[in-house]
């Protein structure tokens, strides 16, 4: 009952201050710069392997000659307009570019139906032939056109995989879930394993703390998220110190922590994840 009261009142804590911004009875905090711009092009498309971080689990790898983008969210909500306003968390770290700045994009890859991680506008911007979706069962109806705007479409399951020429995607198990508006609990979420060239990256998205990757070894950056994790969410993201602990029975060589410090929660402060991380894993290695 204890848990229950707490989580109640987190809601209440959270939500109160993003309602009265979205129906303007208050205005909402600045954003902080973004750290750094987008890597050149041109770098980009040399290298035989990259990862940068564009805030939450958007994130875009370069592996196998190809520019793999996940959950991309470009916009300044994560949520839904209702009657003409955007409930949803206003962004609190702005972006370090715009679609039109990123490099030519090979593969977007998408994890689950969540607001953050799932942006129909950001999807629709990024909708091409030149560009294969990769996603969870059951959630291609929520593409762009149903799909029909990309060159393909690879619906993936647990522990199934998938080759796109040099580059190899396994969909993995994590600790979350997949629906979009609550009900439609049948659509699927993954974590995915990216391989090529004798390079691995773990894509995470968001999960609990979980055992389901303790099998892999030689990750060579592992994408974990680490924020988020106040009751009640903590059923369904790991603390820092959990994902640490996460990366490192897996034998990740860096950690790309995601997933923190991108859209306003009233709850944690913006700082503290990224500062709690690092009292347990190496900075030098993030």
């Amino acid at each position: 009952m204890s848990r229950l009261i707490h989580g109640a009142r987190a809601l209440v804590r959270h939500w109160s201050p993003l309602i009265a911004e979205g129906v303007g009875l208050r205005e909402p905090e600045a954003m902080v710069e973004a750290k750094g711009p987008i890597p050149d092009r041109d770098a980009w498309q040399a290298a035989t392997f990259g990862a940068f971080w564009f805030g939450q689990a958007t994130a875009m790898f370069r592996m196998g000659g190809a520019t793999i983008l996940t959950d991309p969210h470009f916009g300044e909500h994560a949520g839904m307009p209702i009657a003409g306003r955007n409930m949803g968390r206003r962004r609190s770290t702005a972006l370090p570019g715009s679609v039109e700045d990123l490099p030519p994009v090979d593969v977007v890859l998408l994890s689950h139906a969540h607001m953050d991680h799932w942006d129909k506008a950001s999807l629709e911007r990024l909708a091409s032939p030149s560009v294969t979706a990769v996603i969870p069962r059951k959630t291609r109806r929520l593409l762009p056109g149903r799909g029909r705007a990309f060159g393909g479409v690879i619906e993936l399951d647990w522990e199934q995989d998938e080759a796109l020429d040099a580059l190899g995607v396994t969909a993995l198990r994590c600790k979350h879930w997949g629906a979009r508006f609550l009900v439609d609990v049948h659509r699927g979420y993954n974590a995915y394993v990216l391989e090529a060239d004798d390079r691995r990256v773990l894509f995470a998205a968001d999960t609990a703390e979980t055992d389901a990757f303790d099998a892999l070894s030689d990750i060579d950056v592992a994408a974990m998220g680490i924020g988020n994790y106040y009751v009640p969410w903590d059923l369904m993201h790991a603390t820092p110190e959990q994902a640490a602990a996460m990366a490192a029975r897996m034998g990740a060589r860096r950690m790309m922590p995601i997933h923190h410090s991108t859209f306003r929660d009233p709850c944690e402060p913006m700082d503290e994840p990224l500062k709690r991380l690092e009292k347990v894993w190496d900075p030098e290695r993030i």
